[in-house]
């Protein structure tokens, strides 16, 4: 709970239970009220979600190009040994060759279990910590239908609308959810047509490793069929099928006492 709820379980903390600890925290943000917010920044009406026009790549584009030949790309990290005049000596791997670099820290970015054998040779305990998170395998099924694909008890005024829908194991179903990319977001799908981006996997169905990508998108179609899409509705196009064999950290039991000991 603490992993994944801090926030709910620091009320408890606070103020003795749930209830307590929000009366608290509520009378404490009135003593301590938020600095004013920036006024250059866009103020949404409500709840949202954002993204870029061009999608999420633009935002990484963007700062690669500001920081110019700063940005090393096919750079390999290969070891890390600590330099004897404090520090980190950390050996490439690029397209000119083999390349060593002395840094005073370095920040990694990386999941753990990459991390694990970088970091192994400077420290066993370190590496050892950092293997034993699990990631289950999620796959990323990108297909689009024809609006009149849509059961007509899922539109409103005619509309797909909304963010997606989760599903509960106790459904049936694999498909772990879907979003609506074309509801949310403006030319994310042509006049008459849907966008659906929809997550299959996790740690209860660690077998789609082993399927192909036709298997994974008529998996998808099959659920989609059951609540969304109109039984006889054409076949979907298959845009993209992505497999991520080591995806989301899960937060088990003793999740913070691993990380403590990385």
């Amino acid at each position: 709970m603490k992993a994944a709820f801090g926030k709910v379980w620091r009320l408890e903390e606070i103020g003795g239970s749930i209830i307590g600890g929000t009366i608290k925290a509520i009378q404490d943000k009135g003593k301590n009220p938020k600095p004013p917010r920036d006024p250059r920044l866009p103020a949404p009406k409500g709840q949202t979600v954002a993204s870029f026009r061009k999608g999420l790549a633009m935002l990484p584009n963007a700062i690669a190009s500001r920081l110019g030949s700063k940005v090393k790309l096919s750079w390999k990290l290969t070891s890390i040994t600590k330099a004897d005049n404090q520090g980190y000596v950390l050996g490439y791997e690029t397209p000119e060759g083999l390349v060593s670099v002395q840094a005073k820290s370095v920040i990694m970015t990386i999941p753990s279990y990459v991390a694990s054998d970088i970091l192994r040779p400077l420290s066993i305990d370190a590496a050892d910590a950092l293997s034993k998170f699990y990631y289950p395998p999620v796959a990323a099924v990108t297909v689009s239908y024809p609006k009149e694909a849509i059961r007509k008890e899922c539109l409103i005024d005619g509309e797909l609308q909304g963010f997606g829908q989760l599903h509960p194991r106790s459904q049936g179903v694999e498909t772990l959810g879907t979003i609506y990319s074309s509801s949310l977001f403006p030319n994310r799908a042509p006049a008459g047509r849907v966008l659906l981006l929809n997550y299959i996997g996790g740690s209860t169905n660690t077998g789609i490793v082993s399927k192909t990508e036709s298997d994974l998108v008529e998996a998808v179609d099959s659920d989609l069929r059951k609540m969304l899409i109109n039984p006889r509705a054409a076949d979907p196009l298959a845009l993209g099928v992505r497999v991520w064999p080591q995806a989301i950290p899960q937060f088990l039991i003793g999740h913070l006492d691993r990380l403590a000991a990385a």
